[in-house]
């Protein structure tokens, strides 16, 4: 097995994915500047090591490990950006232990599998689970795959969305369930991590596949004065005083930590003030009211 070279976003062969090679230090903020509850960064890094070091030396009846995580909340919570830091921290503890010196890192597409054609959906959830996914595992090296918005994968079979024909929505699930247990069965290296901002749409059986799974909600006070702190880095002068920032982060409740991070932008580019001035807590009340 040798080393692959590091590079940019590669096309699998059936347009249903683009891979790339990690760590890569440049990924780091992905992971860093994430501002959620430790402890769920703690544990999912925790299963991403034992899943992809261990899997293959459990019995898969006594212990079903089937390498799968789900992160589900609201948009804008950062579950998206935290699969790829999650990618990247793991490939880092990988090299750091001697276990692999690189990791695959996949992002699936998932509006490229359901289609309105009768059966397509299905026969492109199979080429992805048990063709494009296990082609990219072959080349032996851990292989973390991000599904964004993996309910267009596996809706529920009680629900039909979309427009999408109910027999099609079945078929497509049915095929994401056997995908998923012929990659736990057959290719230990692989671990997936689906998002998910509406959890009550996805079909049960998932849930019976799922090893964790992980709530992020929207982030509380702490949590967004850490998210504003690290905005305001991104800008060369800001006179916001300790008092301020909580005093905006309170104010800030109740919205995503993307909103939080749009709001500081949108202060910086509409306030009646010269480029060179200190953004001020003013300035943001301005926009928060």
């Amino acid at each position: 097995m040798g080393s692959l070279t590091p590079h940019d976003w590669r096309e699998d062969r059936y347009s249903f994915l683009r891979w790339r090679v990690l760590p890569d230090p440049a990924w780091s903020e992905w992971w860093d500047r994430i501002h959620i509850d430790v402890g769920i960064k703690r544990r999912l890094r925790a299963h991403a090591n034992f899943s992809l070091r261990h899997r293959s030396e459990y019995s898969p009846v006594g212990l079903p490990l089937h390498g799968i995580a789900l992160l589900h909340g609201p948009p804008g919570t950062g579950k998206s950006s935290l699969v790829r830091g999650l990618a990247n921290v793991v490939a880092q503890d990988m090299l750091a232990d001697g276990f692999s010196d690189q990791l695959i890192f996949a992002e699936i597409d998932p509006h490229a599998l359901p289609s309105q054609m009768l059966g397509e959906s299905q026969r492109n959830t199979l080429n992805l689970l048990e063709k494009a996914i296990p082609e990219l595992a072959d080349k032996g090296y851990p292989l973390i795959c991000g599904i964004d918005e993996i309910n267009s994968l596996a809706t529920s079979r009680l629900l039909t969305t979309g427009g999408r024909d109910p027999i099609d929505v079945m078929r497509a699930t049915d095929a994401v369930l056997r995908g998923l247990d012929y990659l736990a069965a057959s290719h230990p290296n692989v671990y997936i991590v689906g998002t998910s901002n509406f959890v009550a749409s996805l079909d049960d059986a998932l849930f019976d596949r799922l090893d964790v799974a992980f709530e992020i909600p929207l982030p509380d006070v702490e949590q967004i004065s850490m998210i504003l702190s690290d905005t305001f880095s991104e800008f060369p002068v800001v006179k916001i005083d300790v008092e301020e920032l909580s005093s905006l982060a309170t104010a800030m409740v109740g919205r995503s930590g993307r909103d939080i991070r749009k709001l500081v932008l949108e202060a910086v580019v509409t306030r009646d003030a010269l480029p060179d001035e200190p953004l001020t807590a003013d300035d943001l009340f301005e926009v928060i009211q």
